[in-house]
């Protein structure tokens, strides 16, 4: 593996997902982040990311706007259930 990630690993939805899931992970204990519940944070960071994905590899289309806040959604929630299964796994140690 030479790349860790590029803009095509972040256009599927798993590679979207693993990296809402590192950010989040990374920056929410910052005290003025720390504010907001992370099932909300994370879906910022996937909303941000999407954006710019489409942005970077110009395929961003105003007509898509509503897709890309509703598509940010599940790319959240899976981002959330990493962060629980890793609570989960660690609980049974």
């Amino acid at each position: 593996m030479n790349e860790f990630l590029t803009w095509d690993t972040l256009l599927t939805f798993t590679g979207l997902s693993t990296a809402t899931y590192i950010i989040t992970e990374f920056t929410k204990e910052i005290p003025f982040i720390k504010k907001i519940p992370t099932k909300y944070w994370s879906y910022i960071i996937a909303l941000i990311l999407l954006l710019s994905v489409n942005i970077v590899l110009k395929s961003f289309k105003y007509e898509d706007i509503i897709l890309y806040f509703v598509n940010s959604i599940p790319v959240s929630l899976s981002a959330n259930g990493l962060n629980n299964f890793n609570l989960i796994e660690s609980e049974k140690k």
